[in-house]
């Protein structure tokens, strides 16, 4: 159940938008993803071409369709990579009135603290891309077909920690124990991944994609936390003890 609920929180997270009529949160990430798809298209498009012309002097044609395709994989790698530390603090925003929205409420760190961490956070995480991708690559050299299995599945992991991250760091979890909540819940976190790479893949989702898949992960830790915080209290009673927070260090409005 926890990897179909995964894989469609992306596809709630849409539908939640539209219901709650949300579309305002929209507007500043589609402008950043837009301006951004755009750079990192011509940035790559001008290193593919630099680096291909002597290559393909002699085949114009092959080496026009050649660059067309490396050009739009490297800007769709290099618009993977920057766009969560761009539009991170938009798409935090709307990850909180979903929470708002359900809750009525939702716990905040320090805003100093909050853009610290996610700096530093993203630092990290850029660097775990690089090493997938790397990865990724290294593989599909050696073992045709492999290499693009491995990379999916990493991609997928790293896209749900792309949207946990929005409800975990609200409650001031570390780097570690955001990733130890994925390791904890696998099947969420697969499913989840999965589910934004469908979002993706329909023509210029890009460009919502990230604000649907972190209000969907919002609202896919939302029920989680209800549940384990029901069995946390359902145990508190029998033991006679006060139950602790899913994530230790939350701070609330």
């Amino acid at each position: 159940m926890g990897f179909f609920r995964g894989l469609l929180a992306p596809f709630r997270g849409a539908y939640f938008v539209a219901h709650q009529k949300l579309w305002g949160h929209l507007v500043a990430p589609l402008l950043v993803n837009l301006a951004l798809g755009v750079t990192t298209l011509i940035v790559a498009g001008r290193y593919m071409k630099q680096e291909l012309d002597p290559t393909f002097a002699g085949a114009p044609i092959f080496g026009s369709i050649t660059l067309a395709f490396l050009s739009v994989l490297g800007g769709v790698l290099l618009f993977i990579l920057l766009q969560p530390i761009l539009s991170a603090v938009f798409c935090d925003r709307l990850a909180e009135a979903v929470e708002k929205r359900v809750r009525e409420t939702a716990p905040r760190a320090p805003f100093l603290t909050s853009v610290g961490k996610a700096l530093l956070h993203g630092l990290l995480k850029l660097f775990l891309y690089a090493l997938a991708i790397g990865l990724g690559l290294g593989l599909t050299a050696v073992l045709t077909g492999i290499g693009t299995l491995v990379a999916v599945g990493i991609g997928a992991i790293f896209l749900a920690y792309d949207g946990f991250d929005y409800p975990l760091a609200r409650r001031d979890a570390t780097f570690g124990q955001k990733w130890a909540y994925l390791a904890k819940h696998p099947a969420l976190a697969l499913g989840f991944g999965l589910g934004s790479y469908f979002v993706y893949l329909i023509p210029l989702a890009f460009l919502v994609a990230p604000p649907f898949a972190a209000a969907g992960a919002t609202l896919a830790f939302l029920d989680d936390e209800t549940r384990a915080n029901r069995a946390r209290e359902a145990k508190a009673a029998k033991a006679g003890a006060a139950p602790a927070p899913l994530v230790e260090g939350a701070h609330s409005n």
